[in-house]
């Protein structure tokens, strides 16, 4: 069963990504948007992007003048995410 998980929070303000990352399966695809692009640069985050599947909003990142250098870190729009949620058995918000 693939799952998508989304990640609206910054892991810098509290336990989300971890208990995200505790859950996540080769199958599964993580989306970052909001204070969740900050995930980016998480030292977590980043030793797991291997793994699964990584998208960030391209915009929300912009917005919170957030770069990552992570080839594995696809830049995405809003658009994407709804391709994502129709592919997946399963959607997850973690807020």
């Amino acid at each position: 069963m693939a799952v998508l998980h989304i990640v609206r929070n910054s892991a810098f303000n509290d336990n989300k990504l971890n208990l995200c990352l505790s859950l996540l399966s080769a199958k599964d695809t993580l989306f970052l948007m909001d204070d969740g692009v900050y995930n980016v640069a998480h030292p977590k985050l980043i030793r797991r992007l291997h793994e699964f599947k990584v998208f960030a909003v391209q915009d929300h990142l912009a917005a919170r003048g957030v770069r990552s250098e992570e080839q594995a870190i696809v830049m995405a729009e809003l658009k994407d995410l709804v391709e994502q949620s129709e592919k997946a058995d399963k959607v997850i918000t973690w807020q």
